[in-house]
């Protein structure tokens, strides 16, 4: 019985463990984005209002802007989008759709 408990007990403090390990967790291809065409570049909606743009824009994906080679419009831009550490529980529920993604605007 102890045996059993002590087992048990071992199990959850290695899944609670394992499940708090953080890791690099980046934003996923269909993150929105505004693309602002004449200059090539895109925005992300957190720096929009800052944004140094033009009325030449459409809403697209970071992939869209990737396969255009848009590059950030500012370091606000770069920033926002950067990967970040997160514990793997976190992608898990994220990925699961229980949670909402760090970019999701």
């Amino acid at each position: 019985m102890k045996r059993g408990l002590l087992i048990g007990i071992s199990a959850v403090v290695v899944v609670a463990g394992v499940l708090s390990i953080p890791v690099e967790a980046e934003p996923s291809p269909d993150t929105r984005v505004i693309l602002e065409h004449t200059n090539k570049r895109y925005i992300s909606p957190p720096c929009y209002e800052q944004a140094n743009k033009t009325n030449n824009l459409a809403e697209a994906d970071i992939r869209k802007a990737q396969e255009l080679n848009y590059q950030p419009e500012s370091s606000c831009t770069a920033n926002s989008l950067a990967p970040i550490k997160q514990p793997i529980a976190s992608v898990l529920a994220v990925n699961l759709g229980i949670k909402q993604s760090h970019w999701d605007w």
